[in-house]
């Protein structure tokens, strides 16, 4: 007999420990394959039973918000099939998404079309496979959509000034209330059916609060709306949600406001559907890099006056770098270095000011600039935690350095020989989801590489 979810759903002592399994089967699949495979490609290693929790704590904390996965963050097409299966829809941007998030088994009816700018092309796809909600935020995509794609339900992106995020958008996407205005007339002018608002705060916002000043602004739209003849049905609250170990209050913060804001402005029963579209908050603490070290010097800089040293640093050269996995920003989302040592080795060993470099001829491809480690050798591994938002989709090839190979763990050991893990149909129905395109099979955890695909059977 199966264990129901939601009995053992929110133990907080439950979790801590399953938290620490999983990071020793992490530790576990990591030394694992260390030992296994003799060669200088990186490797993550992407945990599953994590993606599972944060959409079980989504749940909980937004039980009003549908999750749509923004696959920009991380298209790993594993990732997508198991998101599949549980039930979660996707933010795409482009023809290449769409059919990403198509061929992982998601319906035309799960796929929001998120750009606000589409080319004709891309937009004559949409229509041939019937992916109809998409966003716009001005005249000319109007006029665009109306020649390309007249049945398309679109929905407005308006802009929210002024909050501090670490990637800000409103200065890029999105139209004021009274650009909104205008943009309505137009759109009844060109009989095109709008449906809804969406709006983004920016991505890893850095001000909960802005989610109820944001949530505040489309009501008055959809009041504005409402004058003009229109009865919208859908709001997006975009992304802009952290990932990384250690974000939970922020995220609880975040998601406090958003309910408190919903509650005011869009009360259950009013007949508005609540999407949003998270990536960082799914991704970025399942994937845990492996790199190794491939090259060591040490960098004197000499005082050019009296020739006495002012500075000295150790040097590594890492398997990976910033045209591979370290790409632009990445060091936003709250990667964590860890020296792949043992304790003796840490505590026998000088701490040393250390630069990591990539594995690229390029003077610009470096990882960190300045950080303190045990001093390292050739041939040892250092490993990256928080590493699924905008890591694996970043990676260019340049220099001939291939793309790093990903093994899978789902589910974590047993804690005790008396705990039982239910089988993934029922994580699948504790999210409401029956859909089961794909499914991981059960032990106690699985390695697999990206290049076997055993690891889903098809449903």
């Amino acid at each position: 007999m199966s264990i129901v979810m939601n009995e053992t759903k929110w133990n907080v002592r439950r979790e801590r420990k399953m938290s620490e399994v999983r990071n020793q089967a992490i530790m576990d699949v990591i030394k694992n394959c260390i030992s296994k495979k003799n060669n200088d490609i990186p490797f993550y290693v992407a945990d599953f039973s994590d993606v599972l929790y944060k959409c079980r704590y989504w749940k909980n904390k937004l039980p009003r918000v549908e999750p749509y996965y923004a696959v920009k963050c991380n298209s790993d097409p594993m990732l997508l099939s198991l998101l599949v299966s549980l039930g979660i829809r996707f933010d795409c941007a482009s023809k290449g998404e769409i059919d990403a998030a198509m061929a992982a088994g998601a319906e035309p009816s799960d796929i929001i079309y998120a750009h606000p700018f589409k080319s004709n092309t891309f937009l004559r796809y949409a229509a041939s496979v019937n992916v109809d909600l998409m966003t716009f935020d001005c005249e000319q995509e109007l006029v665009k959509i109306k020649r390309v794609f007249p049945q398309a339900r679109l929905v407005i992106r308006i802009s929210i000034p002024n909050v501090p995020a670490a990637f800000p958008l409103s200065n890029k996407f999105g139209c004021t209330l009274k650009q909104a205005q205008k943009l309505l007339v137009l759109a009844q002018n060109l009989d095109l059916n709008v449906v809804g608002v969406s709006f983004h705060v920016g991505s890893l916002c850095e001000q909960p609060f802005a989610y109820a000043k944001a949530i505040g602004m489309a009501k008055d739209l959809f009041d504005m709306a409402e004058d003009l003849g229109y009865h919208f049905t859908l709001l997006d609250i975009g992304g802009g949600f952290p990932g990384s170990t250690g974000s939970t209050d922020i995220f609880d913060k975040m998601c406090y406001y958003i309910n408190e804001a919903l509650d005011d402005h869009f009360p259950e029963g009013c007949g508005v559907r609540l999407i949003a579209e998270p990536g960082c908050y799914v991704a970025c603490s399942a994937y845990t890099l492996c790199t190794k070290v491939i090259g060591k010097k040490l960098s004197t800089d000499m005082d050019s006056d009296d020739g006495e040293i002012y500075k000295q640093q150790c040097f590594y050269y890492l398997n990976d770098g910033a045209y591979g996995s370290f790409g632009y920003g990445f060091e936003k989302y709250g990667y964590r270095i860890r020296p792949l040592l043992s304790k003796s080795q840490q505590a026998s060993r000088p701490i040393l000011r250390s630069k990591l470099w990539g594995a690229t001829c390029c003077s610009s491809d470096y990882i960190v600039e300045d950080c303190l480690l045990p001093e390292m050798e050739v041939g040892e591994y250092i490993v990256f935690d928080n590493m699924g938002a905008y890591t694996r989709s970043l990676t260019t090839g340049f220099n001939g350095f291939p793309m790093p190979m990903t093994h899978y763990v789902f589910p974590p050991q047993p804690i005790n020989k008396n705990d039982k893990l239910p089988p993934f149909e029922d994580y699948c129905k504790d999210l409401g989801s029956n859909k089961l395109k794909s499914f991981v099979k059960i032990q106690d955890y699985i390695c697999h590489d990206d290049s076997n695909d055993d690891l889903f059977r098809k449903g």
